[in-house]
């Protein structure tokens, strides 16, 4: 078995039986060679004429070849190998495609390749948990349409070659696939969208529609000066960013900011606060404490009041998010207008 990685591809080299929902010669069969091909992120064509012509200008026979295409560029693909498992593996999201090639030195019964198939999924759909990576409807990112994973078995000729017939998550090989689809897949999307775990809060709020000028503008909103108080809006603007970039970095804010989102996406919007949920009944106040408690870690006993003038407002941004979520961004820039005004 030989892995050969080039400018926009990624071929496999051996004697395969092959389990995949690959594009070209997906399902069950035969193969010399396994191809991850590299194409533009728009691309809407004819996806055997682009393989054909490859497998030509190479010299591979079709018949004997599976195809996967991505957008991801093939230095960004992660080769990791454990327990005689190697998985290359390239990740993107929003157009870029999740393709999984799993490379495993055992006999496997058709069965069994298709309990790999399952542990795959699961481990992808783990590795966008851990990252936090949600759709734009504020569900859990699962992956895109034309994710791609191949399972294929080889024989080296060394060792042991009795089948094995069973594959899930509780078994030993389970177990080693599971780990390495998930540390891969995120360790491609670090590479190829600089998707880490520890991003800051105000990038996850950006990812999920709530972006810095739409908090500043939402507080500048309802600022009205004192009388005889003269200030440069711009200037004023530009420092309200900055000292909500500040507090944000603040591990306490982020981590109220996150319960606020887990809240809405987790608890809220799946249902699981009942109907008091669904209609932000009277009964549930611990919105409003995470408000108050941003805003009071930040500005003090006084950003309380700017947090109730905002909260009973809702001006800008605040009237459009969520049960949690208007309360967590009011108590934010309540806190920081007043630390920044007095």
């Amino acid at each position: 078995m030989k892995i050969k990685r080039m400018q926009d591809y990624i071929a496999v080299h051996g004697d395969f039986k092959v389990l995949s929902s690959a594009i070209y010669n997906g399902g069950f069969v035969s193969a010399k060679a396994i191809l991850n091909v590299k194409v533009d992120t728009n691309y809407n064509g004819n996806a055997f004429v682009v393989f054909d012509s490859l497998f030509k200008e190479i010299g591979l026979a079709s018949e004997e070849t599976v195809g996967m295409m991505t957008a991801v560029p093939m230095k960004n693909a992660r080769i990791i190998e454990k327990g005689g498992i190697t998985a290359i593996i390239t990740a993107g999201i929003s157009k870029s495609t999740v393709n999984i090639i799993l490379l495993i030195n055992k006999n496997l019964t058709p069965s069994a390749m298709a309990n790999v198939i399952i542990v795959a999924t699961e481990a992808k759909t783990a590795a966008f948990y851990d990252l936090d990576v949600h759709d734009e409807k504020g569900d859990l990112f699962t992956g895109d349409y034309t994710d791609s994973v191949v399972v294929a078995c080889y024989n080296t000729g060394e060792g042991e070659t009795k089948e094995v017939i069973f594959a899930g998550k509780a078994t030993e090989i389970g177990q080693t696939i599971h780990e390495l689809v998930r540390e891969g897949v995120r360790d491609a999307l670090y590479s190829h969208d600089k998707l880490s775990r520890d991003r800051s809060i105000l990038i996850r709020l950006e990812e999920r529609g709530i972006y810095l000028d739409d908090m500043v503008s939402t507080a500048l909103e309802l600022y009205i000066p004192v009388e005889g108080e003269e200030r440069d809006r711009a200037e004023l603007k530009k420092r309200l960013e900055e000292t909500i970039k500040v507090e944000c970095s603040d591990i306490n804010i982020a981590l109220l900011l996150a319960a606020a989102l887990h809240s809405d996406e987790e608890e809220i919007n799946k249902g699981r606060a009942g109907e008091a949920g669904e209609t932000d009944a009277a009964c549930i106040v611990a919105d409003e404490l995470i408000g108050l408690n941003i805003a009071e870690y930040i500005g003090g006993k006084k950003a309380l009041f700017n947090f109730i003038y905002y909260d009973t407002r809702k001006p800008g941004i605040l009237s459009r998010l969520g049960v949690f979520m208007d309360d967590a961004i009011g108590g934010l820039i309540a806190g920081c207008m007043t630390k920044m005004l007095g």
